[in-house]
């Protein structure tokens, strides 16, 4: 998945687990940055705080406006 496509922009992630979250990319996080072998995204869900989530939980991920 290219997840930095995606920062700074509003998108719907669908996760593994069924659940869909919309709400806007803040940053992309490298695996290289990471202790981890798979990248991350800064995620702000709508009237949520923000959480981090990994390539290994998104089904898929697209650009809403």
């Amino acid at each position: 998945m290219k997840l930095w496509e995606f920062t700074q922009k509003r998108v719907k992630v669908t996760f593994k687990d069924g659940e869909i979250l919309k709400g806007f990319v803040r940053d992309y996080i490298d695996q290289e940055d990471t202790d981890f072998d798979y990248d991350e995204l800064s995620f702000i869900p709508d009237g949520q705080e923000e959480i981090t989530i990994s390539e290994l939980e998104i089904n898929t991920i697209e650009i809403i406006e």
